[in-house]
C-alpha cells in the first residue's frame, strides 16, 4: 500500500503546486548590487519540466543506457572531475567552501556566518511585490531602513513548521560550507504593512497588476498561521546582492559562464551534498530551490551559486508535514513499485512502523527509519545519482564536523515555542548524525586524507 498512493497522489500534489509556478521562487529577486556588462542571460526551471523529466524521462533513459549498466556491473563509477590529489575539492570554488569538517567553526560563527539575526528593522514596512512563484506564501518587503526582504510563511495548521526549518536548515548548510541567504525569524502585526506606490502582483495570466491591501488580507494573511496575540510569524530572507540569473541544475553546465567548466553531475560538491541532504531530510534538493548570482568582488565579476528555500528540509514538506515515506521512497519510485507487483502489496515497507512526534510545528522526520546508503530525495537528482562512496565520506567528514553544540545552537535561531520540538528536533539531528557517521567513518573504512 505504501507505493501506489503515494506514488501517484505525490506526483499530483507535485504538479498541482506547480501550476501557478513556471519559474523558481529565488528567480524574481531584483538585484542589489551593479552588475557587469558579461553577465550570463538569466534562466528559468519549469517545475513542470523539472517534475517530469527527472521523475520520468530520465530514470527511463539511464535505465536503458548500456554503459550505465557495465559501469555499475563492473564497480568502475565514473568518480568526481574537481578533486586534487589528497580527493578534495579543488579550489577556489563558487559553489562552496571549507568550513565544518575541515576547519574550526564554533556555534556562533555559525549563526553569525550568513549575515545578522536582526531580520527586518522595526517601523513600517512598505510591501513591493507578492510571492507568486512556489508553493509557498509570501511577499516581498522593505524594511524601515531600506532593506529588502522576501517574507515566508507557515500553514495555518502547522505553526511555525515551515519557517523554523528553513531557518534551522538554512544555518546547517552554510555551516556545511554552501552559500546560503540570510533567513531568520521575525514577526510582525497587520498594521505594521503598507503598501508601496508600485507595489504589484502577478495574476494568473501573467500580468502585473497593482496591489492591493485588500489582496495581502484575502489572498494571504487569511491563509496563513497567526498568532493568539495577532502577530504572524515570518521567514526573513534578505535579498542577495548581486544580479539573479536564476537557478542551476544539477546536471550539464552554465555555458554562458566561462568559470563553469565542469558539469555539475560530476562535481564533488553537488555529489557530496547528497548527505546533508540526507542528514537534514531535504527532500526538495532539486534545481528550482537554487539561485545564480552575478556578484563583483575584488575587483571581479563571477557567477556565484547559492541553495536557496529550505522550508521543505526536517520534517517540514512546506504546507504540508512530511511523510514517514520520505527518503525512504521517491513520488514515483519504479523500484518499489516492482517490488510491490511481486510481492503482491504483503510485504512490509520499513517506514511503516516509524512513529509520528505529533508535533505540529516539527512536522515528521524520525531517526529510526532514517537510511545512510540508501536516502531518497522526493524525486531523482541528476548528481545524487551519480554519487560514489568517495563522495559520500567527504560529505560525511563534514556532518561528523557538528557537534551537539553546534546543532542546538542551529535549532535555537527556529524559535519555536514548544521546548518539546527544539528537544525533540536536536535529538533526531543528533542521532541521525551518528547513523551516518558510523556507517561511512567505521573505523577501517578509507577516508579522504586532510
Amino acid at each position: 500500500m505504501s507505493l501506489s498512493f503515494r506514488a501517484l497522489a505525490g506526483s499530483l500534489l507535485v504538479a498541482a503546486a506547480a501550476l501557478p509556478a513556471l519559474a523558481p521562487a529565488g528567480a524574481a529577486a531584483p538585484a542589489a548590487a551593479a552588475d557587469g556588462p558579461s553577465a550570463p542571460q538569466a534562466t528559468d526551471i519549469s517545475y513542470y519540466y523539472d517534475l517530469i523529466e527527472h521523475t520520468a524521462v530520465r530514470p527511463m533513459t539511464r535505465m536503458l543506457d548500456p554503459a550505465l549498466w557495465a559501469r555499475k556491473v563492473s564497480g568502475q563509477r565514473k568518480e568526481a572531475y574537481n578533486v586534487d590529489e589528497k580527493d578534495q575539492v579543488r579550489l577556489p570554488s563558487t559553489w562552496w567552501q571549507p568550513r565544518l569538517g575541515f576547519r574550526e567553526v564554533t556555534p556562533e560563527e555559525m549563526v553569525a556566518g550568513p549575515g545578522p539575526t536582526s531580520g527586518p528593522a522595526p517601523g513600517k514596512w512598505k510591501v513591493t511585490k507578492a510571492k507568486t512563484q512556489g508553493v509557498t506564501p509570501g511577499f516581498f518587503i522593505q524594511d524601515s531602513q531600506g532593506t529588502r526582504f522576501l517574507l515566508k510563511f507557515d500553514p495555518k495548521d502547522q505553526p511555525e513548521m515551515a519557517t523554523g526549518a528553513g531557518v534551522v536548515a538554512n544555518y546547517l548548510f552554510w555551516a556545511a560550507g554552501y552559500n546560503t541567504p540570510n533567513d531568520v525569524i521575525a514577526t510582525f502585526r497587520a498594521e505594521d504593512l503598507e503598501i508601496a506606490p508600485n507595489a504589484t502582483v502577478t495574476d494568473p495570466l501573467g500580468h502585473k497588476v497593482p496591489l492591493t491591501m485588500s489582496y495581502l488580507q484575502e489572498s494571504i494573511l487569511q491563509k496563513v498561521a497567526r498568532s493568539p496575540d495577532s502577530t504572524y510569524r515570518v521567514l526573513a530572507s534578505r535579498l542577495l546582492k548581486g544580479k539573479p540569473l536564476g537557478p542551476f541544475e544539477y546536471r550539464n553546465r552554465r555555458k554562458d559562464d566561462p568559470e563553469d567548466l565542469i558539469v555539475h553531475q560530476h562535481r564533488r560538491e553537488l555529489r557530496g551534498l547528497w548527505t546533508m541532504a540526507a542528514w537534514t531530510s531535504h527532500a526538495d534538493s532539486r534545481g528550482p530551490n537554487s539561485l545564480d548570482m552575478w556578484v563583483t568582488e575584488g575587483g571581479r565579476s563571477f557567477v556565484r551559486h547559492y541553495l536557496i528555500d529550505f522550508n521543505g528540509c526536517l520534517g517540514s514538506g512546506s504546507y504540508v508535514a512530511r511523510s514517514p515515506q520520505t527518503g525512504r521512497e521517491y513520488f514515483v519510485d519504479y523500484g518499489v513499485m516492482a517490488r510491490s507487483f511481486v510481492t503482491l502489496g504483503l510485504v512490509p515497507a520499513g517506514w511503516e512502523k516509524t512513529v509520528d512526534p505529533k508535533l505540529p510545528s516539527i512536522g515528521f522526520i524520525a531517526s529510526t527509519n532514517f537510511d545512510p546508503v540508501d536516502w531518497r530525495p522526493d524525486y531523482p537528482n541528476p548528481a545524487f545519482d551519480e554519487r560514489t562512496d568517495r563522495d559520500v565520506r567527504w560529505g560525511t567528514r563534514i556532518v561528523a564536523g557538528f557537534t551537539d553544540e553546534h546543532i542546538r545552537a542551529a535549532v535555537a535561531q527556529a524559535r519555536y515555542s514548544d521546548p518539546r520540538a527544539s528537544e525533540y528536533l536536536t535529538r533526531t539531528l543528533i542521532e541521525r548524525r551518528d547513523i551516518l557517521v558510523r556507517h561511512w567513518l567505521r573505523e577501517g573504512a578509507p577516508v579522504a586524507e586532510r
